[in-house]
């Protein structure tokens, strides 16, 4: 915790404290009667503060010995007593549109102030007496439980303190200076503190206590922020085959400037290691800064410990979505997944990278209303090999499990499946489908090289995958085109229109009609297809999709400052 001693909190110790992970606690010497402290803030004159003045013109003594007069011309006050020679003996300060006397001046027979008194509720809080020259002598403060009285002298053209009086519980302190009660205040206040790391005096003087102090002038926490600039932060995935998506959007995210967050491995799914990662990894993630978290990486539940965790230290995060359980399948709760625990989530993020097909069907099945929807185009697929297209041939190839997608196992039409590390361990009886043999997603790129890539999500035991083909950009589809191959794909899936607006491949209603499709094709049409394919596939190759994505992010978050944590 660090501790900030300043006469009133202000602007620039609020903007400084939103930028801090760790714990501010204010503490202030102003007797501004409208001074409103923060809630982490204690000021010493706390006990004045008793709410609006409730007090009416009648209730004055004054009614007894004066007179009212009410044709008093509005400005510097608002009404006035007078005495039986019509001179001004008192002014009335009415509390803003109300019927309240807010302040009273008494003035002497020359016109001169001899008293303020300032009212709150039906009582005075403060009162300052004033000599002949105009000079305050006395400066009473009444509250509650206490009463503050300050003495002043005026000489040399300067107005000193002269010692002041504390009457608390009936049993009254002296001090030679108001500031000698402020300090042994501070002090007692910051020794009622635990872990207090430093105190800085705002303004201020400094404090003699064995706690590191340090005193800063107006102006030097914000220049000292200003020299900040907002850090960028991607969460990475270990190093494996099937965490290659994630894995490529972590690279781009590198290239352009982002530093990248690695949590333990294995994870253990509870909080309290969901903190400890946090405590330990993100101890430089600063407020303002900017973290993409690759959603989904843990449960739900451990994930929503993250983002209350960089919410409280006011940090932007947006989440780049990759797959959405609740769209995919049938959700049921289960160990380590919460479906409520997901739809909260989802709906937290401070922004979202997504496939903009999720947007709808996760409104309208889930009732999650996503913020800032960034969209995504088709995944990148990153690869140190030029795009090439491919040679002209009407064999087809799958990547990926057919243990997956049973339906595939019908087809009447060549298929050469690559992915299954052990053909063995399914029941293939079909003469047309050939074990390419499994080798990593980017070596896999380059040695695709002819032919058309399948693109088919089908399992008749579960109606929810091919739903799912309508919305999500299948990672296969960037996958052929940075191999510059041709695809085959289901009419209704989300990749349908850019293939055949791009003019690379067919789309079909179902696996019947593949041979039929193919046979269609010359080689010609094939030439150019491959040669589009390639040049999509080479500007995912060099992670456009991903680029294009996080500047649009950037842009949301640091240019238009539109983004507002709650």
């Amino acid at each position: 915790m660090k501790i900030v001693i300043t006469e009133k909190v202000n602007k620039e110790l609020l903007d400084w404290q939103d930028k801090q992970i760790e714990k501010i606690q204010f503490v202030s010497w102003t007797a501004e009667l409208n001074y409103k402290p923060q809630q982490n803030e204690t000021n010493l004159y706390h006990f004045i503060r008793q709410g609006p003045s409730e007090f009416l013109i009648q209730d004055l003594p004054l009614n007894r010995k004066f007179v009212l007069n009410y044709r008093s011309t509005p400005g510097s006050h608002q009404l006035e007593f007078k005495d039986d020679q019509q001179a001004v003996v008192a002014k009335i300060y009415l509390r803003d549109k109300t019927q309240y006397v807010e302040r009273l001046e008494i003035l002497d027979r020359f016109g001169k102030t001899l008293t303020n008194l300032t009212y709150s509720g039906k009582k005075i809080i403060q009162q300052i007496d004033y000599n002949s020259q105009g000079h305050p002598v006395i400066n009473c403060f009444i509250g509650k439980d206490k009463k503050i009285t300050t003495y002043w002298s005026f000489s040399q053209k300067k107005l000193k303190n002269i010692g002041m009086s504390l009457i608390t519980d009936g049993k009254e302190t002296f001090y030679n200076s108001y500031w000698d009660w402020h300090f042994k205040t501070f002090r007692d206040i910051i020794t009622s503190f635990q872990d207090v790391s430093e105190i800085i005096s705002y303004e201020a003087p400094t404090l003699s206590i064995d706690i590191k102090n340090r005193r800063v002038q107006y102006g030097e926490l914000v220049s000292y922020q200003k020299m900040r600039q907002p850090q960028k932060w991607i969460i990475g995935f270990q190093q494996q085959n099937f965490w290659k998506p994630r894995n490529d959007v972590s690279r781009v995210a590198k290239s352009i400037g982002y530093h990248q967050i690695d949590f333990d491995a294995p994870y253990v799914d509870n909080e309290e290691w969901m903190l400890a990662q946090l405590e330990k990894y993100c101890s430089k993630v600063y407020p303002g800064d900017l973290v993409v978290w690759q959603y989904p990486k843990y449960s739900p539940q451990l994930e929503l410990v993250m983002l209350n965790w960089f919410h409280e230290k006011k940090v932007i995060v947006s989440s780049f979505i990759h797959d959405i359980s609740l769209l995919r399948e049938e959700i049921q709760d289960r160990e380590h997944y919460s479906s409520g625990a997901d739809k909260k989530l989802l709906a937290s993020f401070d922004t979202n990278i997504v496939p903009e097909n999720f947007v709808a069907p996760l409104q309208k099945l889930t009732k999650i209303v996503l913020k800032n929807v960034i969209a995504l185009a088709p995944y990148d697929f990153i690869t140190q090999d030029k795009v090439v297209p491919a040679k002209f041939s009407k064999n087809i190839v799958y990547a990926g499990s057919l243990i997956k997608f049973p339906g595939l196992q019908n087809i009447d039409f060549k298929l050469t499946v690559y992915g299954e590390k052990n053909f063995s361990d399914i029941n293939i009886t079909n003469a047309n489908i050939m074990n390419g043999g499994f080798m990593p997603a980017e070596d896999l790129a380059s040695n695709l090289n002819e032919g058309f890539g399948l693109i088919w999500d089908e399992d008749k035991n579960n109606s929810y995958r091919q739903i799912y083909t309508q919305w999500n950009w299948p990672y296969k589809f960037s996958l052929y085109m940075a191999s510059g191959l041709p695809v085959i794909a289901w009419s209704g899936s989300a990749v349908a229109d850019l293939i055949k607006i791009a003019h690379v491949g067919i789309v079909v209603d179902n696996l019947s009609q593949v041979n039929d499709e193919l046979g269609k094709i010359t080689e010609q049409e094939f030439n150019a297809m491959a040669v589009n394919a390639s040049t999509i596939g080479s500007k995912l190759a060099d992670g456009d999709s991903t680029k294009s994505a996080l500047t649009r992010l950037e842009n949301l978050v640091f240019s238009q400052k539109n983004i507002v944590l709650e």
